[in-house]
């Protein structure tokens, strides 16, 4: 395991494959060796993973509004994926650790956009939203991974019940935890009689 960290963090240096997946890849693994293992330069590379994610935060004109793109590019700065969800912990981490509130500032208010942007009425969510980068305006959904347009890829829908769940631990915000029951719900009511979920709630038969 401390091999691969140390595999990891030649990332920093080239930041060649650094995305919103930051929270994904460092909180688990430098994280868990801070926490296990008390390793000072881990607890570093925690911090310094935290500050690429919150650096990729993007306040937009919108009350109340920002999210974290996905990915590098200009084609899509205002791409945002419901996996995100799963990396903001990274955020709250590094607000307890440091006392500094930009982290959990920018981690709510992309939780916020999220449960504005990617959960339906009905708890479904979408994998893909594409916003206006500037006023933060949604532009429309993309299928993703999802078999299309309007579809609930079922990994997704984990993605938001875990996230909004941890969103809740963080920060005691009652709204994530009413937005993972919905989402809950959907998953539940939606999975077939073998409780194994397809990739897809909505793809053909």
């Amino acid at each position: 395991a401390s091999r691969a960290t140390e595999l990891m963090t030649e990332q920093f240096r080239v930041f060649r494959h650094l995305n919103h997946d930051v929270g994904f890849m460092f909180l688990l693994s430098c994280g868990g060796k801070y926490k296990l293992m008390g390793d000072e330069q881990s607890r570093w590379d925690t911090l310094h993973a935290a500050g690429i994610l919150v650096n990729r935060f993007n306040p937009t004109e919108k009350v109340n509004g920002g999210f974290i793109p996905a990915w590098d590019g200009k084609e899509q700065l205002g791409y945002a994926i419901i996996d995100c969800m799963m990396n903001i912990p990274l955020l709250y981490w590094a607000s307890r650790e440091t006392g500094d509130p930009r982290f959990v500032r920018g981690a709510r208010l992309h939780a916020d956009t999220a449960a504005r942007e990617f959960v339906r009425a009905d708890g479904s969510c979408c994998h893909i939203i594409e916003l206006d980068p500037v006023t933060g305006e949604k532009v429309r959904e993309h299928g993703g991974q999802g078999c299309a347009e309007g579809s609930s890829w079922s990994r997704g829908q984990a993605w938001a019940l875990y996230g909004f769940t941890l969103s809740y631990l963080c920060t005691g915000k009652q709204e994530y935890l009413n937005t993972a029951k919905r989402v809950a719900n959907y998953f539940i009511t939606n999975c077939a009689s073998d409780w194994i979920p397809r990739c897809d709630f909505r793809q053909p038969a």
